[in-house]
This record gives structure tokens, sequence and C-alpha cells, in this order.
């Protein structure tokens, strides 16, 4: 009777092992098909999200997506369709994740969190695992307040970047327009100041805006269009003042903090003497000092009329 005994009890504890593992089996089987679709539609948002965040990459799709499909289907033959679906829409999503800012992650997995935290608090009411439904909110607020703040605060940080490339663009383009030499400085404003080409922008457009200020008040005007102007209201003989004008050579004179200063009081008109102002074509343009701009043209930084006689 021991002996039976004994037997009946390892047979019964057998079945109860048996009884448990069925049990076991038929609540992971019940997991399964719940989150089944759940996965699936998430696995697809999570891929599309991070696809448009990616600028739509699409090596991802075409490796992990396709690569992962394949894969699947060869090595998990009994997985079900929906399952054979969701791996590889996972695998695309978390590669086309390292395209992307890492604050995106942040602030995905804090939705993801929020979401399933208060999936939990309308399911669960509060009645079990309350302190879990409460932290896993909490929790995922923090992550998407952080993972909002920090990419704001790399956004403006990429804004400022590019538009620091796209003024030092501008200034080299500007750069480049500048007149390259002393001499031409002094022919650029000859020919706005004789109204050949009269762009009063584009000729104040060589001055420095304290330039631009120290020009007019040396003129007596508002602003240096109207020192343009009353500059060309001087003008005798345009073609004379353009195509008779020279610079001499000891006009430009270096200075020690490598600018140039230009001395365009004594320009030569064709011989005219410049003690008879009466017979020059036009005014003496004034003292300018130059500095060169990022390599290439010169801008004026400085300005002084010339003595009156």
């Amino acid at each position: 009777m021991g002996g039976g005994s004994f037997l009946d009890r390892v047979a019964a504890a057998g079945e109860r092992k048996a009884a448990r593992d069925q049990e076991r089996n038929r609540r992971r089987a019940a997991i399964e098909r719940a989150v089944r679709v759940p996965a699936l539609i998430g696995s697809t948002i999570l891929a599309l999200v991070a696809w448009w965040l990616s600028g739509w990459e699409m090596w991802p799709w075409l490796f992990g997506g396709i690569g992962g499909l394949v894969a699947v289907m060869m090595l998990a033959r009994r997985v079900s369709a929906v399952w054979r679906v969701t791996v590889p829409l996972l695998a695309v999503g978390v590669w086309l994740l390292t395209y992307v800012d890492p604050w995106w992650w942040v602030l995905l997995a804090g939705v993801a969190v929020t979401g399933a935290g208060a999936v939990a608090l309308v399911v669960l009411r509060l009645r079990t695992r309350r302190w879990q439904t409460v932290g896993a909110v909490v929790l995922g607020v923090v992550m998407v307040a952080a993972g909002s703040v920090m990419l704001a605060v790399d956004a403006a940080q990429q804004q400022r970047q590019t538009q620091q490339e796209l003024d030092q663009a501008h200034d080299e383009a500007i750069a480049r327009t500048l007149p390259h030499s002393p001499a031409s400085m002094v022919n650029f404003l000859a020919e706005h100041i004789a109204r050949l080409k009269p762009d009063d922008r584009l000729a104040c457009s060589v001055f420095a805006p304290d330039a631009q200020r120290q020009f007019a008040d040396a003129w007596h005007v508002p602003d240096c269009p109207a020192a343009i102007q009353a500059m060309a209201d001087e003008v005798t003989a345009r073609g004379d003042y353009v195509n008779n004008l020279s610079v001499p050579g000891q006009a430009t004179t270096s200075n020690p903090d490598g600018t140039l200063s230009v001395d365009a009081c004594h320009l030569d008109f064709g011989g005219l003497a410049d003690d008879a102002p009466h017979t020059n074509p036009g005014p003496q343009i004034g003292v300018l000092t130059l500095s060169q701009q990022q390599g290439q043209g010169h801008l004026i930084v400085s300005y002084r009329r010339c003595a009156t006689p």
C-alpha cells in the first residue's frame, strides 16, 4: 500500500504539473493573441513615424524590411502571418530611428509609456497595480516633456548654425562683389557720383554702417544716398570726371591694423590743377580707410571729407 500510495502521489504530482503547464501555455497563447494586433499596429506606426523623421530613407525598407521578412519566413515558419509582418516592421522602425535625433527616441518612448499607462488606468481603475500604473503615466509624461524640450533646444541650435552658415556665405558673396583695389574703389565711387551708374544703394554698399554715418555727416545730409547725391550735384562734366580721373601712386598707404588708407583728395583729372577747383569736372572724393573682406574685395570702414581749401 505504501508503494502504491507513493506512486499515486507521483502520478498526481505529474498530473498537476501537466495541468499547470497546460494552463501556462493557454495563458501565453491568450496573451499572444491579445497583443498580436496591437503589436502590428504599434510597429506600423513606429515604422511610418520613423520613416518620416528620417527624411524618407529607403535603405532600411529594402534591407531591414524585405530581409527581415525573408528571415522570419525561413527561420520561423510556424509563426503566424501577423508576427511575420510585425517583426520586420519593428526592425525597420528601429533602424530608421538611427537616422534621427536620439531625443525623438525619448519622446516616442514617452508617448508609448504614457499610452500604456493610460490604458492600464482605464482598464484596472487603480484597483490593482496602482503604483505601477501611476508610475508609468508619470514616467511617460516626464519622457515626453524632456524629449520635447531637448528637441526644441537642438532645433534652435541647428537654426543658429544654419543662419551662421548662411551669413558666412552671404558675406563671402558680398566680399566678391566689392572693389578689389584702392584704385577700383575710387573709380567705382566716381562712376556713381557722376551718375553714370545711378544706384545709390549699390554705391552705399561699399561703406560699412559706421562709414555711412561718417559720410552722411561729412556732407551734412541725413544718409549715405543723400551724400552721394550731394557730391553728384557738384559734378560739372560727367564724362571728364570718370574718364580723366587717375589716382596718384602715393595716395595709398598701409596701416598697422592691416587696413589701407586712400587719400582721394588729390585726384588728377587729366592734368587739371588741384588749386583751381572751379576747373575740375567734379568733387574730390575724400580720405577712405579700406578693410579687405574674406580675402576678397575691400569695404570702406572709415570716411573723412577733404579739407576745404
